[in-house]
């Protein structure tokens, strides 16, 4: 890693986590290419669940409880 990088991610590590998430969610953004056809497969799957939600044949679960779920389950946080 060279110096200028290392000396970047050194004042990083000094924020809150979550403004290193959004900074990291912002780089990784800037940095990768769009592929189409997954964003295509993305978008209808996200339309199919949504359908199954508006019939009915789904229940929604608050986002909090499933993190909840998954911290215990796997000893995060």
């Amino acid at each position: 890693m060279n110096a200028h990088v290392k000396e970047l991610f050194e004042e990083a590590k000094k924020l809150p986590a979550d403004e290193r998430i959004e900074l990291a969610d912002l780089l990784y953004a800037d940095t990768v290419t769009p592929d189409a056809e997954w964003e295509a497969a993305w978008i209808k799957e996200c339309e199919r669940r949504l359908d199954e939600y508006k019939r009915g044949e789904v229940d929604a679960i608050d986002a909090d409880i499933v993190h909840g779920r998954l911290a215990q389950k796997y000893g995060l946080k």
